[in-house]
């Protein structure tokens, strides 16, 4: 039992982790490209990007939270049951899900009445996004060190 909640842990972060690194170095730049950027704000390609990226991060913020419970609940469990180096592991992935709960339910929702509203180019607007973009950076930076301290089963 220790060995697969050893491994569950595991697969849980690192799934996380290439679906968040898949995410900002990959989709977001892909579908939302310098030149959709450039465009005006009402341009309807430029909408439907930035909706399609809302989209996906409202998803993965979903993933984050689910898979972050998961291995926060089996380093707990290790901790248990005597493998007291998963506490650190067990805070990293504490940590990762209670960004993604700000994201989900504060930033994301702000940013998202922001781009209804039509104000994109105010500085709030700015904001929020490089909050959301912060976000993000420290969720993976936690995973890193969460799957560097990950248990071991003998």
């Amino acid at each position: 039992m220790n060995r697969f909640l050893c491994f569950l842990f595991r697969l849980a972060a690192g799934t996380l982790f290439g679906a968040q690194l898949f995410f900002a170095a990959i989709a977001a730049q892909v579908i939302f490209t310098r030149a959709l950027a450039a465009l005006p704000s009402a341009d309807p390609r430029r909408r439907a990007a930035a909706d399609l990226i809302g989209l996906l991060l409202a998803r993965l913020d979903l993933l984050t939270l689910a898979l972050s419970a998961v291995a926060a609940l089996c380093a707990v469990v290790l901790v248990r049951r005597g493998f007291s180096s998963a506490r650190r592991s067990a805070l990293a992935v504490l940590l990762v899900g209670v960004a993604a709960l700000a994201s989900s339910a504060v930033v994301t929702p702000a940013i998202h009445q922001l781009r209804l509203a039509g104000a994109t180019a105010s500085p709030r607007f700015g904001q929020l996004h490089g909050l959301s973009s912060l976000l993000l950076v420290a969720e993976l930076l936690l995973l890193v060190v969460a799957i560097w301290l990950a248990p071991q089963s003998d």
